[in-house]
């Protein structure tokens, strides 16, 4: 019997948070579903990878996400494969895979939402609310469900364009979670012997706080000489910049800049604790934070609404506030008892996204074939 065939739409599979999990996803689902990816602005790292473990890849360049002839060849793709299932990914993707979906008369059709504030990421007011109105028609006409992954995204996404709560659900991302990983060592890292290790990890960035991060390693390092080492775990075109800060600030005993780094669950069980304080409405679920947790690491955050969604299944995570000194924060995440991770591990395993994707898919193909 022929498995029923299923179409993922994502814009790359570069290295990045939504990358990530269909990385890990995909292949899982291959043993219920003939599983297909297609990008249509970049290949990516995962592209190849993916097709070596059983998921066919199609790459569909495209100029726009109304563009009548792209939406025309995805449609064809559809047809030829004979696609039971359409999932779509992020703002560019729901609104050019749906609608061919749609014209391909695809059964099931379901788009993604994985941020709050930036999945509509027009330059303008003006432009956003054009975004806001499109994704909201296409919607209401076309889709059958539409999936965020956190209470954040879901409120700001219904919000702004009023889909019935029926249509909508959370899927809180997954997570290949580590078993016992050997630390890297702080010799092949370069790093001094002494001091807790204190880490940022992600894209240096508009947005994701390496600022914040730094001017809290800057009055640790005055509050407690020689109690703490800072590492920056990350690359991207603020790196600079930030390197220059910190030898203005006399700061490059204390701080270290490790680039991008392909051993990162070795360098996150090297770390001591992380800060994590991305700007709000920045992350969808953060999968540095949750990759933490995985790691059973104290995490010191500013407080936002999905940080505080996680804090639900992970105590383990200290809130900033804005009068207590950065050595004195650091001290009250490092006190925290290490955690029970059942909890955690039993919503944000890839195991756990796997059985409630299929469990969803079986639901929304039996709804349609009622």
């Amino acid at each position: 019997m022929n498995k029923p065939v299923l179409f993922r739409v994502t814009n790359n599979l570069k290295v990045g948070g939504v990358q990530k999990r269909l990385r890990a996803l995909l292949p899982l689902l291959t043993e219920h579903y003939e599983v297909h990816v297609v990008t249509y602005k970049d290949r990516g790292v995962f592209f190849d990878e993916l097709a070596k473990l059983g998921v066919h890849t199609h790459f569909l360049p495209r100029k726009g996400h109304w563009n009548p002839a792209a939406i025309w060849r995805l449609a064809k793709l559809f047809r030829k494969h004979r696609a039971d299932i359409v999932h779509t990914h992020s703002f560019g993707g729901n609104i050019f895979g749906i609608l061919a979906a749609a014209l391909a008369r695809v059964p099931v059709r379901i788009g993604q939402v994985h941020l709050s504030d930036l999945h509509w990421y027009g330059t303008t007011a003006m432009r956003r609310k054009k975004q806001m109105l499109e994704e909201r028609l296409v919607h209401r006409l076309f889709s059958h469900k539409v999936l965020f992954v956190s209470r954040e995204s879901l409120e700001y996404f219904k919000r702004h364009t009023r889909l019935p709560d029926k249509m909508m659900t959370i899927l809180h991302n997954g997570l290949d979670l580590p078993g016992n990983t050997e630390a890297a060592s702080r010799t092949e890292l370069g790093l001094p012997t002494e001091g807790k290790l204190v880490g940022f990890v992600g894209r240096i960035a508009r947005g994701k706080g390496v600022g914040r991060f730094l001017a809290i390693a800057r009055q640790a390092s005055l509050e407690s000489p020689g109690r703490y080492h800072f590492v920056v775990i990350g690359d991207g075109e603020g790196l600079s910049r930030h390197q220059a800060w910190s030898r203005e600030h006399g700061l490059e005993p204390e701080i270290t800049f490790l680039g991008e780094r392909h051993d990162i669950h070795r360098c996150y069980a090297a770390l001591d604790c992380l800060i994590f304080c991305s700007d709000p409405g920045v992350e969808g679920m953060p999968g540095v934070a949750l990759e933490a947790c995985a790691h059973g690491l104290p995490i010191l955050a500013l407080k936002t609404a999905p940080l505080e969604e996680i804090h639900e299944y992970y105590p383990r995570i200290a809130f900033m506030d804005g009068f207590t000194s950065g050595a004195k924060q650091l001290e009250k995440a490092l006190a925290l008892p290490v955690a029970n991770q059942k909890s955690f591990r039993d919503e944000f395993s890839i195991e756990a996204m796997q059985a409630r994707t299929l469990a969803l898919y079986s639901d929304l193909r039996r709804q349609a074939n009622a």
